[in-house]
């Protein structure tokens, strides 16, 4: 069983490239969240994976929150795992996961990162078409040497991105959490009126108003999910983000 979450592609084709791997079936947390679908059985489980992208050296609120009502029925010690995919530094965002697993009752058995495309356009631009590429070549062999691990449950740590300063660099995980206000998100008029930023967003902060979404909770999980996909680049952060370009891993289908 793996548990991902994934807003541009990156998490959604590990975990998929995983599962299919491992003979797995991988479960999307925005619908489990949505769903309400807390408690899993494991009992037949050899394998448990957590796939998400790291944000702010640290981890998405919507991972968080499924892991604080989390219940694995018939967890007997299996072998636990996290794949993150990063820009470049993990920082100790596994090793908050595994202070999550162990109020839960269970334990990190290893953990591995994917450097991938880095598409924080509120604060960076997303790479030209080769580089992308290139950078998802590299993510590849990074990714089939993850997958030699795990399906041979490979204990320990196989991260080769935590940063020079782990600790430190993950102190800028409070203004992550403190701070994911959904007011710089805006709207021009390229909008379609599609809605596919409501479907898409995993809190349900985005609802359609008069045709124009409107962010209707003052906190999201800032994937930018809403405004890498849509079609039309109508949706901005603060109007900063013009030339920065959009993103969706073009190795798998949303």
């Amino acid at each position: 069983m793996i548990f991902y979450f994934s807003a541009t592609g990156n998490s959604k084709y590990a975990a998929e490239r995983i599962a299919s791997a491992t003979d797995d079936y991988a479960i999307f947390l925005r619908d489990a969240v949505r769903g309400r679908s807390y408690r899993y059985d494991v009992s037949r489980d050899e394998r448990i994976g957590f796939v998400f992208p790291v944000y702010f050296q640290g981890l998405p609120s919507i991972l968080r929150f499924f892991l604080k009502k989390l219940e694995l029925t018939g967890y007997r010690g299996q072998y636990i795992y996290t794949v993150m995919t990063c820009g470049q530094w993990t920082g100790k965002a596994a090793d908050q996961l595994s202070d999550l697993l162990k109020e839960r009752g269970m334990t990190l058995s290893a953990e591995f990162a994917i450097p991938m495309v880095d598409n924080y356009i509120a604060a960076f631009r997303v790479p030209d078409d080769e580089k992308i590429q290139e950078i998802l070549d590299q993510a590849d062999d990074v990714l089939e040497e993850s997958i030699r691990a795990i399906r041979a449950k490979g204990i320990g740590d196989y991260n080769r991105c935590r940063g020079p300063v782990p600790a430190l660099q993950t102190a800028m995980y409070a203004s992550y959490a403190l701070g994911r206000s959904t007011r710089p998100f805006v709207v021009t008029d390229h909008c379609i009126g599609c809605g596919l930023c409501q479907e898409i967003c995993p809190c349900g902060a985005i609802q359609l108003s008069g045709g124009r979404p409107a962010w209707v909770k003052p906190q999201c999980v800032r994937c930018l999910g809403c405004l890498h996909r849509c079609p039309a680049q109508a949706i901005h952060w603060k109007k900063a983000d013009e030339d920065r370009g959009r993103y969706y891993n073009p190795r798998v289908k949303p």
